[in-house]
């Protein structure tokens, strides 16, 4: 049968009380860059888990707060350089796992774009940064098989050993003269055991597909003005996962959270076309 499952994911900016941008703790969920906190919603197979299942986390991260912290979502925002170089210095992951896996449906060529702030001296003065909404995509279909199952026993096999050094009795306690194999004990119809298999049906037609729907129906909607818009804000950006891919051209903004039950409905909607 197919199994079909979204999930959610929100990236957040941390700010003190007085409205300045801090690097999120180690115990919170992290993206690759330390700089942005993320919301991790637990993924179902239906539209009003998905968006629970997102708000409940939501609500949690805030609730554990400090009261003198906060979490924003914003187009757009420029980290000063200290900042910045304190995120960067926190970072587990190697670079290139950092960005290698992101692709994008268009050809879009990541190294040919920066969202550094460069200052009138062209030295870097920080870097603009933005939060993003990544839509996770499961479609896989599996078999279960119910089996006998086999109880097994060990053998203890002898081996003949040559004298090594002569009468090395040290040596010759050293190197066991046996090997163990196994053999079926009995097979009984009583004792049963389930076997799943199953794979994947996400395949890059059906990730190009998903992709276009997903921009043609949220992207210019949902997006930043294009003067204010960070080098992954743009359409047809993806990521593969073990169980499919998450679409990642979204921001995390007010307008994007509000309208997350027709954001999913769609995604599911789409999935059921497979």
């Amino acid at each position: 049968m197919l199994v079909s499952k979204v999930g959610l994911e929100a990236e957040f900016l941390l700010l003190n009380d007085k409205d300045e941008l801090v690097v999120p703790p180690s115990y919170l969920d992290r993206d690759g860059f330390p700089l942005l906190g993320e919301i991790r919603g637990k993924p179902a197979d239906n539209m009003p888990d998905v968006v629970a299942n997102f708000m409940k986390r939501k609500m949690e991260i805030e609730n554990g707060l400090d009261k003198d912290y906060k979490i924003s979502m914003e187009n757009i925002r420029a980290v000063n350089l200290e900042t910045y170089r304190k995120a960067m210095r926190e970072v587990t992951i190697p670079k290139k796992e950092q960005v290698g896996t992101v692709q994008n449906i268009y050809g879009i060529n990541m190294d040919e774009f920066s969202d550094q702030i460069i200052g009138r001296n062209l030295k870097i003065q920080g870097i603009n940064t933005s939060c993003g909404m990544h839509i996770h995509f499961s479609c896989s279909s599996s078999v279960t098989e119910i089996v006998e199952d086999s109880e097994y026993e060990r053998v203890t096999l002898p081996i003949s050993l040559a004298e090594v050094n002569g009468k090395n009795s040290v040596l010759k306690e050293l190197i066991k003269p046996e090997i163990y194999l196994y053999r079926r004990k009995y097979f009984s119809a009583e004792k049963v055991k389930k076997i799943t298999a199953s794979v994947s049906i996400i395949t890059k037609p059906v990730i190009k597909y998903i992709v276009e729907e997903m921009d043609k129906s949220f992207f210019e909607r949902f997006a930043p003005k294009k003067g204010y818009r960070t080098k992954y804000r743009k359409p047809g950006f993806y990521e593969l996962k073990p169980y499919g891919f998450e679409y990642r051209s979204l921001p995390a903004n007010a307008e994007v959270i509000s309208s997350l039950p027709e954001i999913v409905s769609k995604a599911f909607s789409l999935l059921m076309n497979l």
